[in-house]
């Protein structure tokens, strides 16, 4: 009866009840095989490696044939950084089951952690298991991301928008999806990536490497910013130096040349981010304390060239005083802000 109820609660998800359930069942019934990969299985659901590669060992000790239980091994084994051991028992599992495309993807994950020719073998493994299972979604998203790792960014891209038209829910997909359309550059690139990293967080909210690389985003844009407030700020000090010399009326080039600077920094951002997102990316850079610190910095920038194109008659120690320290602190919050932001990465 235990049994029973803990094969219904691992197809519900619940792994841990699953797996307390299996513990009163093998604490009576220690010999069954199916149990200890049950068991495996569970706990492996409820990221539990040590516990799932003990529950495999013995279902292993039982049944030395038990293909399941030598995937669970071999996908525990390379979790822990034991990538010999669990290349051995994948390619134990090709060995007694060669059409199963379950035991090739095994295989093929195991190999793609590993150096460049491992990768180059995956690759390939992850291509013959699309030719024994060319409709499993999971098939083709490892041919992707072997591509991936090699570079091979066609392949790549092809793989994971059939992955997408198979399983429009895997987030995985779309996640690598969107990092090549950022990283690529393609036309609409960026646009594309901000909306798959959303769509990647909705699909898995457990999964925070959408949300980082949205905050990624988020600070390069800000960051970029700096080079227009410096910009805006060389516009300022030329009008304050024409002003001394002719007078107010630089002030009626200046300070409109300042502000279609930062009107035209402004459409150019609101052109290239998804108007659906602007308000979530909006929320997600001010939670972000590395996007606020730049932001900041960047606004004081902005904000000092705007003193110095409209307010006329600031005396020359003020320049002393503000300018360099201004330029310097925004330089240093770039540094600072870029490393605080790494330590955030999943």
């Amino acid at each position: 009866m235990s049994l029973e109820r803990a094969e219904g609660l691992y197809d519900l998800g619940r792994y841990e009840q699953a797996a307390a359930a299996l513990g009163t069942h093998l604490a009576s019934h220690p010999d069954d095989a199916h149990g200890w990969t049950l068991l495996a299985r569970s706990l492996r659901g409820a990221k539990n490696p040590q516990g799932a590669l003990h529950a495999a060992d013995q279902a292993l000790r039982l049944d030395p044939g038990s293909i399941t239980a030598l995937i669970v091994r071999s996908e525990e084994l390379a979790a822990l950084g034991n990538l010999p051991a669990a290349e051995w028992s994948a390619r134990e599992a090709v060995r007694l089951a060669p059409q199963r495309w379950g035991t090739h993807a095994t295989v093929a994950e195991v190999l793609s952690k590993g150096g460049p020719w491992q990768v180059t073998e995956a690759y390939e493994v992850a291509r013959h298991t699309v030719s024994l299972a060319p409709e499993e979604p999971y098939a083709h998203f490892l041919v992707g991301l072997t591509a991936h790792r090699l570079k091979r960014t066609d392949v790549a891209v092809e793989a994971y928008r059939t992955t997408l038209r198979l399983d429009p829910g895997h987030a995985a997909a779309r996640h690598n999806l969107a990092l090549l359309d950022l990283h690529h550059r393609r036309r609409g690139g960026w646009k594309r990536a901000a909306e798959g990293f959303a769509e990647a967080s909705v699909l898995d909210p457990g999964d925070r490497d959408g949300r980082y690389n949205l905050e990624v985003m988020a600070w390069n844009t800000v960051a970029l910013a700096r080079w227009v407030a410096l910009l805006g700020l060389a516009v300022g000090m030329i009008t304050k130096a024409v002003q001394e010399d002719s007078g107010p009326g630089a002030l009626v080039v200046g300070l409109p040349a300042l502000v279609g600077i930062w009107l035209l920094w402004g459409w150019w951002v609101r052109r290239r981010m998804p108007e659906r997102l602007r308000g979530p990316l909006l929320r997600l850079a001010r939670g972000c304390p590395p996007v606020m610190w730049m932001a900041g910095a960047v606004g004081l920038l902005g904000a000092l060239g705007v003193v110095l194109a409209a307010v006329p008659g600031l005396p020359a120690w003020f320049l002393g005083a503000t300018v360099a320290p201004t330029i310097w602190a925004v330089f240093l919050t770039y540094w600072i802000s870029r490393s605080a932001l790494r330590r955030r990465s999943p």
